[in-house]
């Protein structure tokens, strides 16, 4: 495996020739690192590119994000070099939301590049937000909301000097994910790929089913076992179905 990491970008591939990428977008509070693994899961020839942002991982001690124009106009402008060739993108949560954002940009300055959209655990935009909104919970309602609806990893949750550090960021994230605006739909000419989880009551399939009017193309409502954090149990099942998408796509 050959990595390459810089502030903004986790970069790896097999060392063999790159047919297609794969660009991820951790969820709420996640830590890019754990897409890490996902290297060797992936065909040889699909490089994988990990979105790092301020407030996450190595970057924690960075401010987060809070409104979605800066953030989305910085991570465009940190991805471009990885956008104007062949690629998918992934998110899980709110990287789903900013998957989708991502795939609109590159719609509009490179054309044909993105050839897959899977959007994980993430309603459709014109899906309504449950109420209340937990990123304005006091302090102890808002720890035992996200235990409650596992909206949270339980080892972060449950540890008192984790949270006080990752409080912050989740906050953040929940807030964009929940005020994330209901913007007229742009329709994308990229096959779309939905997943949710079987037993997930955050972002149901009912929530998730209206993706199809958010592409031209192939649309598919898949359902993983598990709750909103199937992303990491089901690691392998959710990379055999980006395997075989990208690469079909990969011997055009």
């Amino acid at each position: 495996m050959h990595a390459q990491d810089n502030k903004w970008l986790m970069v790896i591939n097999s060392g063999q020739h790159v047919r297609t990428r794969l660009i991820c977008f951790p969820y709420d509070g996640g830590d890019p690192e754990q897409f890490r693994s996902w290297a060797a899961g992936l065909s040889d020839d699909i490089e994988l590119v990990v979105l790092r942002l301020p407030g996450h991982g190595s970057r924690l001690d960075e401010v987060p994000y809070d409104q979605w124009a800066p953030l989305i106009n910085d991570a465009f402008c940190a991805l471009k070099p990885y956008l104007q060739e062949p690629h998918g993108f992934f998110g899980h949560s709110f990287g789903g939301r900013l998957a989708y954002e991502m795939a609109k940009l590159t719609q509009r300055h490179y054309p044909g590049q993105t050839r897959h959209l899977f959007i994980s655990g993430c309603r459709s935009p014109d899906s309504v937000q449950a109420l209340p909104h937990l990123h304005s919970l006091p302090a102890a309602d808002f720890r035992q909301t996200l235990l409650t609806r596992g909206a949270a990893p339980a080892e972060i949750l449950n540890n008192e000097s984790w949270m006080q550090r990752f409080e912050p960021v989740i906050r953040s994230d929940l807030k964009l994910s929940e005020l994330w605006p209901d913007q007229p739909a742009v329709r994308l000419d990229v096959p779309l790929t939905a997943l949710y989880g079987s037993e997930d009551s955050i972002d149901t399939a009912a929530s998730m089913m209206n993706w199809h009017e958010y592409t031209h193309r192939e649309f598919e409502l898949i359902e993983v076992a598990g709750g909103h954090f199937f992303v990491r149990s089901q690691r392998l099942r959710l990379l055999q179905i980006i395997n075989t998408h990208l690469g079909l796509l990969s011997s055009d």
